[in-house]
């Protein structure tokens, strides 16, 4: 039997004793032996308890338990298409230039080029910019909390290396985190309220909180609407998606006019609250636009936030957007 005097229980209770206790006696099963007190094994075994109960204490040690929810999930992954453009309330506008599997390739205004997952709650994979570039791996699998079940709770170490232009040696850096999905809570933002689905993951570093981040994502939308950073040391920040302007990659000359017409139309002449409609000949494609809200700037420039509901073959997707009217008469998406 494990001796008394080489467990060290402190800080641990409940479920979780039982179950360090269950593995530390299949380990040393397995070794083929059951240490003495006094013993090297014995020793370690409290170490390992103390260094739990200590993290316990810290507030870093997580529960990965499945979650107790029974219901479908509330989302699956995104399907991103070449040629979306969304640009957020920071100013920032980010373009998908290419999609490889689970991987897709983004350029931003800055002309900085960026790869992702379709999981955007894994960081940057890889970011290239004059100065040099950053690569990140994880240690999990890309879809890593997808589909998106209410108290799913994954942790995720992330290795980070910076390569500096001009330097020979590389940066190299791990961080952790713990990432859970919260379940549903209405957002609002100025193009609409929705269902969302919230994630938030947790970032530490030496047994302590570093960083928060927060996603609310709309299923219907294909992607969040808003992110929120919190830090340990500095302020907090938070980014809304303004726009969406869609690719047209595929559609013949004459759909894309026919959508461009249908846009134009819409902002200029229908009145807040009401829809226009448009249908492809072959009837592969259909859009509802709604403008929502109508607004003019100090400067006397109308501007007008609207949503697209578009019903494709490959599934069926809401596209929101803000467009403001130029001197010439034709309204421009931000």
């Amino acid at each position: 039997m494990i001796p008394r005097e080489a467990v060290d229980l402190s800080g641990l209770t409940g479920r979780f004793v039982i179950r360090a206790v269950a593995f530390a006696v299949l380990l040393t099963v397995l070794s083929g032996c059951i240490p003495e007190a006094g013993t090297t094994a014995g020793t370690s075994l409290a170490a390992i308890l103390k260094k739990t109960g200590d993290a316990l204490r810290e507030g870093t040690n997580q529960d990965f338990d499945p979650p107790d929810y029974t219901g479908p999930p509330l989302a699956e992954l995104p399907i991103y298409r070449v040629g979306d453009s969304y640009t957020y309330s920071s100013g920032r506008t980010e373009t998908i230039e290419s999609i490889d599997g689970e991987q897709v390739f983004w350029r931003n205004d800055l002309k900085a080029a960026f790869e992702r997952y379709r999981n955007f709650v894994l960081p940057t994979v890889r970011t290239r910019t004059e100065r040099g570039e950053i690569v990140r791996s994880f240690g999990v699998a890309p879809d890593v909390l997808w589909p998106l079940i209410p108290g799913t709770r994954r942790q995720i170490a992330e290795e980070v290396r910076i390569q500096v232009q001009g330097e020979k040696n590389d940066q190299l850096f791990r961080r952790d985190w713990v990432c859970t999905v919260e379940g549903q809570e209405k957002v609002s933002v100025q193009f609409g309220e929705f269902d969302a689905v919230k994630i938030s993951c947790d970032r530490y570093a030496r047994a302590r909180w570093r960083e928060k981040r927060t996603w609310f994502y709309v299923p219907g939308i294909g992607h969040f609407v808003r992110r929120v950073e919190s830090f340990q040391d500095r302020p907090s920040r938070t980014v809304e998606l303004v726009s969406i302007q869609q690719g047209l990659e595929g559609m013949s000359r004459n759909a894309k006019r026919a959508m461009y017409d249908l846009e134009q139309q819409t902002l200029e002449r229908m009145p807040s609250g009401k829809s226009a409609k448009w249908r492809s000949t072959d009837g592969a494609m259909a859009v509802t636009m709604t403008v929502t809200r109508t607004m003019r700037t100090e400067a006397g420039q109308f501007c007008r936030i609207f949503q697209q509901e578009i019903t494709a073959k490959e599934g069926n997707r809401l596209v929101p957007g803000l467009a403001c009217r130029t001197w010439n008469g034709r309204w421009v998406r931000l």
